[in-house]
């Protein structure tokens, strides 16, 4: 891993104030059978990330660590991609019971369709 793919403090929603913002000014959101994501365009040079994960959709630490290692993971190789945005994951009801590989494809899918909402095209005009 390169320096510029690290997760770095500067991608993370930190406080309940920004994470306050993310839930007030929903620009979107973006949904699965496990993930539910509210995005927020922000002013800062790139995306960040903040997690919430419910303990009555995962009821053990370890499931819990597990989904936000995987969205951690999967967020760090998107985050130059998915432009300046907050984004607040949450899980959904069954989360726990879905294995890693599922779980790293629909949270991948989640990325791809807040690029194609948050980046232009190429041509100048939004793709949706």
């Amino acid at each position: 891993m390169n320096r510029e793919q690290a997760f770095r403090k500067s991608a993370r929603l930190l406080t309940p104030h920004d994470f306050k913002r993310v839930f007030d000014q929903v620009s979107f959101r973006l949904s699965s059978a496990s993930f539910v994501i509210l995005v927020r365009t922000n002013t800062l040079p790139a995306a960040r990330l903040g997690l919430i994960i419910a303990k009555k959709n995962a009821r053990r630490a370890v499931d819990r660590n597990r989904i936000k290692r995987i969205v951690r993971e999967a967020f760090r190789q998107q985050q130059h991609s998915l432009g300046s945005c907050d984004y607040a994951v949450m899980t959904r009801k069954g989360i726990d019971r879905a294995d890693n590989g599922s779980l790293r494809e629909e949270i991948d899918q989640l990325w791809h369709d807040a690029q194609l909402r948050v980046v232009p095209a190429k041509n100048g005009k939004h793709p949706l």
